[in-house]
């Protein structure tokens, strides 16, 4: 399965706000809640969701899927962050998360927009 890496302007522009509005260090007490609420019911999911991209926040399972970027959407809406990790190949995927600092263009109307370099990439699985 070839990961697919093109985000949509509205799941970028949802990543953004996000970013700019929410304290790391409550993102982060968050999102360790939300994995250890993951393995809690992982036997549950094994047998509800086996090979699926599963998100999981707030101890809820908010994202089910095959595609793991098509449910970014639906696992960010709440509070911007979720658990996800796909159900029973736990230990085959690598997620690298990185958190990073950026200039903000203030030109833009109607409110400043942060200015960013990307560089997609499709890894070999």
């Amino acid at each position: 399965m070839a990961l697919s890496t093109a985000f949509t302007i509205r799941q970028i522009w949802c990543i953004l706000n996000f970013v700019k509005s929410h304290p790391k260090e409550a993102v982060e007490q968050g999102f360790e809640q939300d994995r250890q609420d993951y393995w809690a019911m992982r036997g549950e999911l094994l047998g509800k969701y086996p090979g699926k991209w599963v998100a999981v926040h707030s101890g809820c399972v908010v994202a089910v899927s095959d595609d793991p970027l098509s449910i970014m959407e639906q696992a960010l809406a709440e509070d911007g962050y979720a658990y996800t990790n796909k159900v029973g190949e736990e230990d085959k995927i690598a997620v690298r998360q990185r958190r990073v600092s950026f200039p903000y263009d203030n030109t833009y109307s109607p409110m400043p927009i942060p200015r960013i370099t990307a560089a997609l990439r499709n890894f070999p699985h």
